[in-house]
């Protein structure tokens, strides 16, 4: 398993979820499946980033490595 930095931005400063932190995952899949299991997605997808870069939906399985950088940013939808 990889150590890499994950952040997650957007989401209401009152929400009581993960802001920042250092988790061990094997791919973006991993962080995503560990972050729905807390906080069910209801009404938001997320937009993700790898190390600056945009991931599509079919390239969450790609390997992470030590010291990768993850980004979730919620895009909500509603009215």
């Amino acid at each position: 398993m990889a150590k890499v930095k994950l952040k997650i931005r957007g989401l209401s400063q009152t929400a009581n979820i993960l802001k920042e932190d250092t988790i061990n995952a094997d791919n973006i899949w991993e962080i995503i499946h560990h972050i729905e299991s807390k906080y069910p997605r209801d009404y938001y997808t997320f937009a993700i980033f790898l190390n600056g870069v945009s991931v599509r939906e079919n390239d969450q399985s790609k390997s992470l490595h030590d010291g990768d950088e993850v980004v979730l940013v919620p895009i909500f939808s509603g009215g």
